[in-house]
């Protein structure tokens, strides 16, 4: 199966079949617009197909409508589950695909991925400031996603269709998670998923537990850590300590913190889902997690009290 691509990137050239279709700004309307497009990998690089608009929408002709038909079609078929993925800082529209491929590839799940123009150039520490920009500008259209998600999967899904959906927020793709709980326009369209993955979170630690009690309708949420992410250990110098580096500070009783500081393979891996999954426990993690399980119960994993924390071995 292909994977989704749901992006307020601006489009280069419609006509492209390549990863040029999209670029590395907003869409032209604004950073609620947002387009759809196939992404297949053959012979050694992408293929994209852009989803075409008529010049006039109707509720007969919206192309998401049967985009996600197809998709539950798919999704019957073959029995897998589906995850939302969305990236973190710094990545091409490329590098957003080649992720979203190790989650489709990896987990076997069907995979729609956000991408959105975190890479608008510029030094590093001003670069990274119109990120967080753009990742809160771009709360609109994730909330756009999730609708089309619950409006055309969910809810005109057969009643007999057990399909687990799930969604991975990585780095500071947490951001627009937060940025979108803390706003106006949320209303409890978590409760889609079944489990939600904070993955790396480049959000502040201190500040979490405002927003994240909110996010009271996912069946589970998880909360990783890893202490020596080299990523959010740079992250660290101009930003207050990281959500997805620091033990230390409050908890919440709602979400399951997974703390792989320790755990073989890891050492200052930042993409955990990606780069360590050479170690069984950490593969099984995120195989569960993304398939709608409870993945906190898994081989190599244990509560630990003092901390509070779920520690992988």
């Amino acid at each position: 199966m292909a994977i989704l691509v749901v992006t307020n990137r601006n489009i280069n050239d419609s006509n492209a079949t390549d990863v040029s279709l999209f670029g590395e700004s907003t869409n032209a309307k604004g950073p609620s617009e947002i387009r759809l497009a196939w992404a297949q990998f053959n012979n050694g690089d992408w293929e994209l197909e852009l989803i075409e608009e008529p010049p006039v929408l109707t509720p007969y002709t919206v192309p998401s409508r049967d985009v996600f038909a197809s998709c539950v079609d798919s999704l019957q078929d073959t029995g897998r589950s589906c995850v939302l993925y969305v990236h973190g800082y710094n990545k091409t529209f490329r590098d957003t695909l080649d992720q979203a491929c190790i989650v489709h590839d990896e987990y076997e799940v069907a995979t729609v991925v956000f991408s959105w123009p975190s890479n608008p150039g510029g030094i590093i520490v001003t670069e990274y400031a119109k990120a967080r920009a753009i990742a809160q500008n771009s709360i609109a259209a994730f909330d756009r996603i999730i609708g089309l998600l619950d409006r055309y999967v969910r809810t005109e899904a057969p009643d007999d269709c057990a399909i687990s959906f799930n969604c991975l927020v990585h780095s500071l793709g947490g951001f627009i998670l937060e940025s979108f709980i803390r706003s106006p326009i949320f209303g409890g369209q978590t409760r889609l998923f079944d489990n939600i993955v904070v993955h790396q979170a480049d959000v502040d630690r201190d500040q979490h537990t405002e927003w994240m009690q909110k996010m009271q309708f996912a069946r589970r949420i998880y909360v990783t850590t890893n202490e020596r992410d080299a990523v959010l250990n740079a992250s660290d110098i101009v930003n207050p300590d990281r959500l997805g580096n620091t033990l230390h500070g409050p908890i919440l009783d709602r979400p399951f913190y997974i703390d792989f500081t320790d755990a073989e393979e890891v050492g200052k891996t930042h993409q955990l889902f990606g780069e360590a999954i050479d170690n069984p426990h950490i593969k099984d993690f995120f195989q569960y997690a993304l398939t709608g399980q409870a993945a906190h119960t898994g081989a190599g994993v244990s509560f630990d009290l003092n901390s509070g924390f779920f520690k992988v071995v």
